[in-house]
């Protein structure tokens, strides 16, 4: 639709500059078509076949054309048929826009033909590769024509990119309590395990207890905000935790730990390091649940919607072994509920 249709000065155009302008004209790009072919053909019923229209449909159009000009733009006389002043000199910049929208449509198919599709995906720092990696290299290459971009930011960051559509989708740990503006769909599961240096006495062991870290240098990871916990828990069962070194990455931090410089906490897909071995942490044992979230009632983009589908359609939980209740497998949600007060907001990523 066009409008506030404005003709440039030419053969009286001034006055009906003025005249349309007043009038706000509404001019749908049907009727610029309909008209301009039956300038061509001077002939209702030629003008309606070569549009695919029926002949009233075309005659209507002209019609309401005309009304929103103010003035006939044709004068039907039998075999006389032909263009009013009005007629002639609206044709050439009817034309003019019938063929700018035709370029700016080519234009758009160009560009969006020309250009892959680039799905915005968030995750949380202390989301490792192990697991995630694999699917999303299988998506890549089942969908040649998206470009995935990961951004990494805390919790409250990707909600925030999430709701201003900077982000399509984010992939988050366990949060205490989940944001109704939010849709979660379930991933996977994965365990909190300890990651010692191989050759280190833990390497014989099938599961490490938490108080077994009691004498043992700890390397921190500063973007696990299962932090607190972790210390808390250290505290209750009687000794405080040797931290000699801290670092928001991950790679430095396993790299120190391959180097018999102490040991470390994490969720086991974020272990890559060969040159150390990983162990599951019991009393407590750990478990935290990973989602892809999406913004609720938000129609997705193309790829996004494909990434969701895929999502759904994947076998998440073959990785986590099945366990029974006198295993003690306690999930960080329940945890991190007990720490959280009754009232109080929190939507903290964990480790």
């Amino acid at each position: 639709m066009i409008r506030g249709v404005k003709i440039k000065e030419t053969m009286g155009g001034a006055y009906l500059d003025a005249l349309l302008l007043r009038r706000r004209c509404r001019v749908e790009l049907y009727q610029i078509r309909y008209f301009l072919a039956l300038c061509e053909t001077l002939n209702f019923a030629r003008a309606a076949e070569q549009c695919n229209v029926s002949q009233p449909s075309l005659t209507r159009a002209v019609q309401k054309l005309e009304q929103e000009f103010g003035g006939l733009l044709v004068r039907r006389e039998r075999r006389l048929t032909h263009l009013t002043e009005l007629g002639e000199l609206v044709r050439p910049m009817l034309r003019e826009v019938l063929s700018h929208s035709a370029r700016t449509v080519a234009a758009a198919k160009r560009h969006l033909s020309g250009h892959r599709k680039v799905l915005r995906l968030g995750i949380m720092p202390s989301i490792g590769p192990v697991r995630l990696g694999p699917f999303l290299a299988q998506f890549g290459v089942q969908n040649d024509d998206v470009e995935l971009a990961l951004i990494e930011s805390p919790l409250q960051r990707l909600n925030d990119l999430l709701l201003a559509s900077d982000l399509d989708a984010a992939v988050v740990a366990y949060v205490s309590r989940p944001d109704k503006r939010f849709r979660f769909s379930h991933l996977y599961q994965e365990r909190i395990v300890i990651v010692a240096p191989k050759g280190h006495r833990f390497e014989q062991f099938k599961v490490v207890r938490l108080r077994d870290l009691q004498d043992e240098n700890l390397l921190f990871r500063t973007n696990c905000d299962m932090g607190d916990f972790l210390l808390k828990t250290c505290r209750e069962q009687g000794f405080e935790p040797r931290i000699i070194y801290r670092s928001t990455r991950e790679d430095w931090v396993q790299t120190m730990v391959a180097s018999g410089f102490g040991i470390t906490v994490m969720p086991e897909f974020t272990h890559t390091d060969v040159a150390t071995v990983a162990r599951p942490v019991v009393d407590p044992d750990l478990v935290r649940q990973l989602s892809l979230v999406t913004v609720a009632g938000r129609r997705q983009e193309h790829a996004a919607a494909v990434l969701i589908r895929a999502v759904r359609a994947a076998c998440w939980q073959e990785e986590m072994p099945k366990r029974s209740k006198q295993d003690g497998l306690m999930s960080i949600s329940k945890l991190l509920k007990s720490m959280a007060a009754p009232d109080e907001y929190n939507s903290a990523e964990v480790p």
